[in-house]
């Protein structure tokens, strides 16, 4: 078993709620304001000795007697949340969801929740980051004057071209913001968009994804990783982009075929690629995307801000006391849950929201 530390928190009660195990690392950094909230509501807050994502077999016998995890994308399965009987809440650190079985923390009463809007902002900045790093060559130009060189580095222009976001939710809306400031023409594709989010963004034209691709200078993938969308963009989709186009991902690896984004990049089929999630994280170091042509690659960091990870601790703490209370938060992603004969934490119908 890999041991735990427990952390002193002021505000610790006598008598505990239940003990929260935290394996996200950010959480460790930012989120002693969260810490502080859990000690008040008498939750006994404890570190794994390492931070995740751990699997199911390595996290089962660690959550033993743990009311609630606030995680990072370790394995939640099936098996796990059978053996962990004390289990309540698996409070995602991020809005991921695709590491935890749904269906079964529904019948077997566990809520999972996530953070929702907490990281809008500094992923939308990341994105559109990326998207002028790998346009203008920035990095190249880094590595040139670092190595002793000097040259010219040639990239394109951002300014009035065509950019596709694959998904429209918050995130991707958030980097349609951002490129009204760069007179972009901006497509969108996604099935379940509200008519809600098309009436407040009239300047995006909502267009199925074989014309997105086919139309697009830039193609920012912001999708959900589910069954629908594994493996999405494949050497069919990256086919269909202009030769031109730059690929950029801040969403999920499974998203992607890493084979046929790796030979769209050899052979010329897409122009380049920025790309901050991968098929497996780390990548192996001898991984082919590590040695693909223009490319500007990043260590899944477009979460990564001060402020928005002090703003998903908190967040993700309070999601265990309310969830606890039986809050109904639009952040639970099972909530089918709440109809569970095993629902595994008491309801409270007149505190909802």
């Amino acid at each position: 078993m890999i041991p735990s530390k427990k952390i002193n928190i002021k505000g610790f009660g006598k008598e505990m709620s239940g003990k929260v195990l935290i394996t996200a690392r950010a959480f460790w950094k930012f989120g002693g304001e969260g810490e502080t909230i859990l000690g008040k509501n008498n939750f006994e807050v404890i570190r794994a000795s390492k931070a995740g994502p751990y699997s199911a077999a390595e996290l089962i016998p660690l959550l033993q007697g743990y009311t609630a995890i606030i995680g990072s994308t370790d394995e939640y399965s099936r098996e796990l949340m059978l053996a962990c009987p004390d289990l309540k809440v698996i409070s995602r650190w991020g809005v991921g969801f695709d590491s935890i079985d749904l269906l079964a923390a529904s019948e077997l009463g566990v809520i999972a929740s996530t953070t929702p809007g907490a990281m809008t902002d500094t992923v939308a900045d990341y994105t559109f980051a990326l998207l002028l790093g790998i346009a203008r060559k920035i990095t190249e130009s880094d590595r040139t004057i670092r190595s002793g060189g000097w040259g010219e580095a040639t990239g394109v222009l951002v300014c009035r071209k065509s950019l596709g976001l694959v998904g429209f939710g918050a995130i991707a809306q958030g980097v349609a913001k951002r490129a009204t400031g760069f007179e972009m023409n901006v497509f969108a594709t996604d099935p379940y968009v509200s008519e809600s989010a098309r009436m407040a963004f009239p300047q995006v034209s909502f267009v199925s994804l074989n014309s997105l691709l086919e139309m697009s200078d830039f193609v920012s993938v912001h999708s959900a990783a589910t069954l629908e969308t594994r493996g999405m963009f494949d050497s069919l989709r990256f086919a269909q982009m202009k030769s031109s186009a730059y690929f950029i991902n801040t969403s999920r690896g499974s998203l992607v075929d890493e084979v046929a984004l790796v030979e769209a990049l050899e052979t010329g089929k897409i122009a380049g690629a920025a790309i901050d999630v991968y098929a497996k994280e780390p990548p192996l170091p001898n991984a082919p995307i590590r040695f693909a042509p223009n490319t500007l690659l990043t260590t899944h960091n477009a979460f990564n801000t001060v402020e928005a990870s002090h703003a998903t601790s908190l967040q993700a703490a309070q999601n265990v006391i309310d969830l606890l209370n039986g809050v109904h938060l639009e952040a639970v992603r099972n909530p089918a849950v709440w109809e569970s004969p095993k629902l595994r934490t008491r309801k409270q119908t007149g505190n909802k929201r």
